[in-house]
């Protein structure tokens, strides 16, 4: 993996900058500073099968089941497509859970693939053909047919400022003669793997990374995740949602001595939780429903890791750790809007 230049969310030409001027003020002003260089990262490619045939033994080397592998296989494939389309690299921000397993820091894989999308004019269709036609030219290099299944918009509507775009991108490996043919007769695989593309998210930072020769993708930074993980454990109760897999990859980041920047992380949750209208301060994380929320299932996790599992204890001290050493308010000063 190779980082080859940083980009902030501010420069996305479909940015709705009448919606978010105050934001985009402040992290114009944040990036007036000189912009830290990220360093080398492991090689991409070594975390998904390049090939249908070295499906076993990167099975067995990386510990996993066949058919996790195989999943893998299929993930890995639709990140190379979007990297070798010009359209679809130029505006696509890879982040999240897989983001850190792709790229930073290889133990946990999540089902879906997650995105940001930096033009926000981009419509179902749009997003249909793009997808078909980068899909189609990488499935034939490697022998895998994909079909777009289905593209739903979140919420339905006009009007709405936060969309996300949930894509159901059906595949069949080689060796799958019925999602094949279902693929040719132009109906739904069962096989899938979820895209799911936000538009007017608040992404603070991306790195270009290497996939390849020619290719490349941008991908959220361990900085931008971090704080977009910790915005979402703040925002637990909000949703009526649980992220315990979010306090467990910030604990297994720090465990494995990842060089996180404070600073940077802490100027982030802060622009991200204002674009939500989430409190935030180091008092907000000690509200024990936050550490509850994250407790829930949270030992269910274990069977999803490939090399490091933190106990919820430990995890939780960790989380603690660091809150300490953001530079955040100790008190919340905003109210919230629900």
């Amino acid at each position: 993996m190779v980082p080859l230049r940083q980009k902030r969310w501010f420069e996305s030409p479909g940015w709705q900058r009448t919606i978010f001027e105050p934001l985009q003020r402040k992290v114009e002003a944040l990036n007036q500073r000189p912009c830290r260089a990220s360093g080398r990262g492991p090689s991409l490619k070594a975390n998904y099968p390049e090939s249908f045939d070295s499906i076993a033994l990167w099975a067995k080397a990386s510990n996993i089941r066949p058919s996790e592998a195989r999943v893998r296989f299929a993930q890995g494939a639709i990140l190379s497509a979007i990297a070798n389309s010009r359209s679809l690299k130029s505006i696509l921000v890879f982040k999240g859970g897989n983001a850190l397993d792709f790229v930073w820091q290889p133990n946990r894989s999540t089902e879906d693939l997650d995105f940001s999308s930096e033009d926000s004019s981009i419509d179902e269709a749009q997003l249909e053909k793009k997808l078909t036609d980068t899909l189609t030219a990488t499935g034939r290099k490697l022998g895998i047919l994909f079909r777009i299944n289905s593209i739903k918009r979140q919420p339905p509507g006009p009007g709405k400022t936060y969309i996300l775009y949930a894509v159901r991108v059906g595949y069949a490996l080689p060796d799958d003669p019925q999602n094949r043919d279902r693929i040719e007769r132009q109906e739904p695989s069962k096989a899938i793997v979820l895209l799911e593309i936000s538009l007017n998210e608040c992404i603070c930072e991306s790195t270009l990374v290497d996939f390849g020769p020619g290719t490349s993708l941008k991908v959220s930074t361990r900085e931008d995740i971090v704080a977009e993980k910790l915005r979402a454990l703040l925002q637990q109760a909000l949703r009526n949602r649980t992220r315990q897999q979010d306090l467990l990859d910030i604990a297994v980041l720090i465990r494995s001595g990842a060089e996180l920047d404070i600073k940077r992380i802490s100027e982030y949750l802060l622009l991200k939780a204002e674009a939500r209208n989430v409190p935030v301060s180091k008092q907000a994380f000690q509200n024990p429903e936050v550490r509850d929320r994250a407790r829930a299932d949270y030992d269910a996790l274990e069977s999803s890791t490939r090399r490091l599992f933190i106990p919820f204890n430990e995890s939780w001290e960790l989380l603690m750790e660091l809150v300490a050493r953001l530079e955040i308010p100790a008190q919340s000063t905003i109210s919230v809007s629900l």
